[in-house]
């Protein structure tokens, strides 16, 4: 078997045993039958899998769940984010004084992926996990890095939506991001957590590029206009203060 091919499978084999509700572990037979590859394919694959942490072998059930070395390695990407590192300290002062959860997304291709999260509303706690992804059509955290994308790459990034059938109304979506760019914040109101209202502005890097979003997530119930009001304004400062620590002077 070539290298690129056994790289293949790996990456789709450890992809198939991601946990879910229903399903921890996996023995190799199942994945066999799942990929439709020979189990003595998948039986060498786990061996060198698990020689190196990506897969574990409970020794009682015969059966393999991912392994830890996957979660370190993600969280060594966290970790080393500039913009994380930069905004966590921030995110916390704007949870203290919202109380509120607070969410910093960055984008990767046509998505938007939650990668950190201060939880202050006991009502929303883990509604929307860390690492949870979404097309950038969707949520207000998403939509404000891709109102602020550049021109070119903002095109080709709905025109990937759009392919992918996430984009239900294509002229909808760009008076939003028209509105979005005029206002210098995006709210929205349920669009991924049921009675959920979200606040988010854009982060800047030294170059002046969007590089993430800050965003303020409540229940609606208790969001009042007022109270929006002063969401919103905490927001905005919130997400120039962690401009300025990574260099930007963008004024919006």
């Amino acid at each position: 078997m070539r290298l690129s091919e056994v790289i293949r499978k790996s990456i789709t084999l450890l992809t198939t045993i991601k946990p879910n509700e229903e399903k921890e572990e996996w023995s190799a037979t199942e994945i066999s039958r799942e990929l439709n590859i020979p189990v003595q394919t998948v039986h060498r694959l786990l061996s060198s899998l698990e020689e190196y942490g990506f897969v574990f072998k409970n020794k009682e059930t015969k059966k393999f769940r991912l392994g830890l070395t996957l979660l370190q390695l993600g969280l060594s990407i966290r970790d080393n984010l500039l913009v994380r590192n930069s905004a966590l300290p921030i995110m916390k002062k704007l949870g203290s004084k919202t109380k509120e959860n607070v969410y910093l997304t960055v984008p990767e291709g046509h998505e938007g992926i939650f990668i950190d999260c201060i939880n202050f509303s006991q009502l929303l706690q883990n509604s929307e996990p860390i690492g949870m992804r979404g097309p950038l059509c969707t949520g207000a955290s998403n939509k404000v890095i891709l109102a602020y994308t550049s021109r070119k790459a903002k095109q080709r990034i709905i025109r990937r939506l759009v392919e992918k059938s996430e984009v239900k109304d294509l002229k909808k979506l760009e008076e939003d991001l028209r509105n979005i760019r005029k206002c210098g914040i995006a709210i929205s109101f349920e669009d991924i957590t049921e009675r959920t209202v979200s606040i988010a502005a854009p982060i800047f890097s030294w170059e002046d590029k969007v590089v993430a979003a800050i965003s303020v997530i409540g229940p609606d119930t208790s969001l009042t206009e007022s109270r929006l009001k002063d969401i919103i304004s905490l927001t905005e400062r919130a997400a120039e203060e962690i401009s300025e620590e990574l260099g930007s002077i963008k004024r919006r």
